[in-house]
């Protein structure tokens, strides 16, 4: 019922040129362009030229101001379709069926295969993924999420705090926010108040789990240009750290909740509730590893991200502060909408569409892979003037742009998008308000700190702040 309304929804917004079911004419799905590559290698060479794996988003990027808003082309060991057009992007998430179904790393389907792991959220697929997406709706997207919002004050209070007693200049940002936020995750699960009572028990399995979960995703990005079962059958190197990368996050993430479990007691903390809707021990497990690969490192990496482009930008800083306390402003919202457009943690999003299907004009089969370039969409002067400019009052409703705010989609849309949006949005500009209500922000770095994937957009170099009390 909710399918067949958007559909008709994005037919009379689109004119249905893109929301179809091949009903209309539309080219072969062989006529999408496709760059030319070398023979045997195809367009490898170029891809290592480029940077490989690191400088994925510009090397699409630049695909598609050759080749147009979609795309065909074989990267390592998967073809995608890649679209970079809003209506096109939006009409994808209209017909992902049911049942959405997105690329998972290889690396990790393999990892779970040959240790028969069950895994969370991120892997279910079917009425699996469906019934236990139902159950974490209603947790963490709906009704009253004050319970999530204490849990997220209390860290980022103590947060502060901490900072206050600091030398001035942070040389070890990544780490110091990544550590932040996981403890967010961990005040999450269990209640602020069992949090507040029990953390200092916790102390050695979160500084554990800080250490080895952030290494998951830069040795799995090693290995998305390599045939996976191949690099384990050789010991590559590769293969070898992310192996033990993830076998070490997720002996944390078990050890952590079997402790969560045991200092919980009658919270309202997210493990309590996930308990009373009698979801097994195993299951809760995998959806909390899951959590913790997910949350801790996007929310550490976006804050990054806002921090770099308000600390180049004073009169945001400004303004952030004039308005603080402000029931009608809405101005840290944009701040976050406009670094995430700018520097999105996935710059690519992924759907398998259960049914032939017309896009941008062309037939795609069943079951193929398109590759949605979030990057590409973000800066694109087509839909946002002054593309590279960071300018968060686009997003204020007076402005003309508003209008274009599909061309940003960073947590996806559907039924399938990011379980933690609503959190990661609290949590960001609540340490965003935090941060410059008491500090003012200088950058140390002498020059431009570009995006690198590491599966998820991170800074190039490390990202050196000056903070400065506000008297």
């Amino acid at each position: 019922m909710f399918r067949t309304r958007v559909l008709k929804m994005l037919g009379k917004r689109f004119g249905n040129s893109s929301v179809c079911m091949c009903n209309q004419s539309a080219l072969n799905f062989e006529d999408i362009p496709s760059p030319k590559g070398l023979p045997f290698i195809g367009t490898r060479l170029a891809v290592w030229i480029a940077g490989s794996s690191k400088n994925l988003h510009e090397y699409v990027d630049k695909r598609h101001k050759e080749l147009g808003p979609i795309y065909r082309e074989q990267l390592g060991p998967i073809t995608g379709t890649f679209v970079a057009e809003p209506d096109a992007i939006r009409s994808i998430f209209a017909q992902e069926g049911k049942y959405p179904v997105h690329i998972i790393p290889q690396a990790w389907v393999f990892f779970n295969e040959k240790y028969k792991f069950s895994r969370g959220l991120l892997f279910m697929n079917g009425p699996e993924w469906q019934e236990h997406r139902r159950i974490m709706n209603k947790f963490l997207l709906r009704g009253n999420l004050r319970w999530i919002e204490d849990a997220c004050d209390l860290v980022i209070e103590n947060f502060i705090t901490k900072l206050k007693k600091n030398n001035e200049v942070l040389e070890n940002l990544e780490n110091e926010l990544y550590r932040t936020f996981l403890d967010v995750l961990v005040s999450v699960l269990m209640g602020s108040e069992s949090y507040s009572k029990n953390n200092q028990v916790l102390e050695q399995l979160v500084e554990y789990l800080s250490v080895h979960v952030s290494s998951v995703f830069e040795t799995t990005s090693k290995l998305q240009m390599i045939t996976v079962d191949l690099a384990a059958k050789l010991r590559l190197p590769q293969w070898s750290h992310f192996e033990t990368s993830m076998k070490n996050a997720l002996f944390g993430a078990n050890k952590l909740v079997d402790a969560l479990a045991l200092h919980c007691g009658n919270t309202n903390g997210l493990l309590r509730k996930m308990q009373e809707e009698n979801i097994s021990k195993d299951q809760i497990k995998a959806i909390v590893a899951d959590l913790i690969l997910a949350a801790s490192d996007t929310t550490a990496y976006t804050m990054q991200w806002i921090l770099y482009s308000i600390a180049k930008n004073l009169g945001v800083q400004e303004r952030i502060r004039s308005e603080y306390g402000s029931p009608d402003s809405n101005y840290t919202r944009h701040v976050l909408k406009e670094t995430l457009r700018l520097y999105p943690v996935a710059p690519f999003i992924t759907r398998y569409l259960p049914h032939e299907s017309r896009i941008a004009g062309y037939k795609i089969p069943s079951n193929s892979l398109i590759v949605m370039s979030i990057y590409t969409t973000g800066r694109d002067e087509k839909y946002f003037k002054n593309a590279l400019s960071f300018q968060p009052e686009r997003w204020e409703r007076s402005n003309e742009q508003m209008a274009m705010q599909q061309a940003s989609l960073p947590f996806a849309i559907g039924s399938r998008s990011c379980i933690g949006r609503k959190l990661a949005e609290y949590e960001l500009q609540k340490m965003l308000t935090e941060i410059v209500g008491n500090f003012s922000i200088e950058l140390c770095n002498t020059k431009e700190v570009k995006m690198a994937l590491k599966m998820i957009a991170v800074p190039s170099e490390p990202i050196r702040l000056k903070l400065t009390k506000i008297s």
